[in-house]
């Protein structure tokens, strides 16, 4: 005779089916609690599915997701509140000395009108320099040249804030410390690549390799001056120069405006580098030009910045970068670049 098998849950009764799933022998009565037990645990699966069903229709599984981002949301947008609050004061008390400077401008003017009226003593000498003394005024107050705003991208979030910076008018020609090239003050996405060649203006000169290639022709030094084709009144422009050949005088890399041409050799538009240290700004020469930091086989690249009002020009080989700010009632737009060769044999050459 087979020997009887137990109830796989009392141990005591004598089995009278199997479970295929979990592979247990049951008793008549722990067999009908086992499949009721199961069918509890089927309805608690089908409530748990139905409740899911719902949630994906009612996209309620984005909520802690969304609620997330609002929560990023506000806090990023009273953490900008606060900063532009800030910028704002900043500019208010950085603009109150030119505030003071431009209410003195004024009364000095209205004394001058008045003194010269009520005597009827004034001449077109008198009028010209009123002219332009409220014109500069009026650009002074329009472009404070010494206040930029700029991302402050040292700030610990993924929001970049923004700080009031001043810089000193002076120190604006002058180049700033040594950087990587990747490290630049732009990225090349944000310029706009137009094809340049060189335009013959004044003194001995020959263009060549489709007027890429200019070279100072004369067998003794003088002033060879060439322009762009270009003209540049709006974005940002980068044009990339080898200086080929170089004599014992600097080679000069800048811009004019188109406008004043025919003004050479007196052109107060002229704004650029005849080397590192060494600029002009209005037409009129600063710095030393001891240093011949600019030697042959240099690349040098020259940023025409018509949106911010500036220039660049970036040496590769000392890996430094220079900038003038540009006053637009001296240089009037449209811009375009303007070399100037002195010794016989210079040459430069466009990288397009």
């Amino acid at each position: 005779m087979a020997e009887e098998q137990h109830c796989g849950k009392c141990r005591k009764a004598v089995c009278v089916a199997k479970c295929h799933g979990c592979n247990k022998s049951f008793s008549m009565s722990h067999f009908v609690k086992h499949r009721l037990h199961l069918a509890q645990q089927m309805d608690n699966l089908q409530e748990k599915f139905e409740l899911l069903q719902n949630d994906i229709n009612k996209d309620n599984f984005k909520q802690s997701l969304l609620s997330n981002i609002y929560d990023w949301e506000q806090r990023s947008m009273r953490k900008i509140q606060e900063i532009a609050e800030n910028a704002r004061k900043d500019v208010e008390e950085k603009l109150l000395p030119l505030k003071m400077d431009v209410e003195i401008s004024i009364r000095q003017i209205t004394r001058d009108f008045q003194t010269y009226a009520d005597a009827d003593n004034y001449t077109e000498f008198e009028l010209e320099k009123w002219a332009k003394r409220i014109s500069d005024l009026r650009y002074s107050v329009e472009h404070p040249s010494k206040i930029e705003i700029v991302e402050d991208n040292k700030l610990s979030s993924t929001i970049y804030g923004i700080k009031i910076i001043e810089q000193n008018r002076q120190q604006q020609s002058l180049c700033t410390n040594s950087i990587s090239e990747t490290d630049s003050y732009t990225s090349e996405q944000s310029m706009e690549l137009i094809p340049e060649y060189f335009v013959p203006m004044y003194g001995p000169c020959r263009l060549s390799e489709d007027k890429y290639v200019v070279a100072h022709l004369s067998y003794r030094a003088g002033l060879s001056q060439i322009t762009g084709s270009n003209n540049y009144s709006s974005g940002k422009h980068s044009i990339s120069f080898l200086i080929e050949k170089k004599g014992i005088k600097n080679v000069f890399i800048g811009i004019h405006s188109a406008s004043n041409e025919a003004s050479f050799p007196f052109d107060r538009s002229i704004y650029g580098w005849w080397n590192l240290d060494y600029v002009i700004i209005n037409g009129e020469h600063e710095g030393g030009d001891d240093n011949l930091v600019i030697q042959t086989g240099d690349k040098i690249t020259l940023t025409v910045d018509c949106d911010n009002l500036q220039i660049h020009f970036e040496h590769h080989r000392t890996r430094k970068i220079c900038n003038i700010p540009i006053e637009l009632n001296m240089c009037p737009f449209p811009w375009r670049i303007l070399i100037r060769l002195l010794m016989p044999g210079d040459s430069i050459r466009i990288f397009n």
